[in-house]
């Protein structure tokens, strides 16, 4: 019973850790935005990205240790920073403030989507299919 307690305390610190870093480097981004004069749009991009990224690597605390698994987050986070950039740079180019409300929809559903994704992408790099273990 005291193993169960002691991981419990351990992932919730794990957990507490990970957003205070998420935390910090978001509004080391949102400061930066704001000193370059860019839109309050960037704000929301930096959250919706932010959000579902943590989200995943805090599920997989037992993949932290492998180099295909961050390769993979790697590969996904460079492809949606650049999406990002483009929706919001192009598409919202008239909009200068965007609702986090706005965008968490997409943002919910991209998590799922990364989980599927990053998963594919680390099976992809590892040239197998990751033996299921019971």
């Amino acid at each position: 019973m005291m193993h169960v307690k002691t991981t419990k305390v351990k992932s919730i610190t794990r957990e507490n850790i990970g957003i205070l870093v998420a935390a910090l480097i978001a509004l080391a981004l949102a400061i930066l935005t704001d000193r370059r004069g860019m839109p309050h749009k960037w704000h929301t991009a930096i959250a919706g990205t932010i959000v579902p990224f943590l989200v995943v690597i805090l599920a997989f605390p037992l993949r932290w240790k492998r180099w295909s698994f961050w390769a993979s987050l790697a590969i996904c986070f460079a492809v949606h920073t650049v999406l990002i950039w483009i929706f919001f740079q192009y598409a919202l180019s008239n909009v200068r403030t965007f609702g986090l409300l706005l965008w968490f929809p997409i943002a919910f559903v991209e998590m799922f989507a990364l989980f599927v994704v990053v998963k594919s992408v680390e099976e992809k790099i590892m040239g197998k299919k990751e033996r299921r273990e019971a």
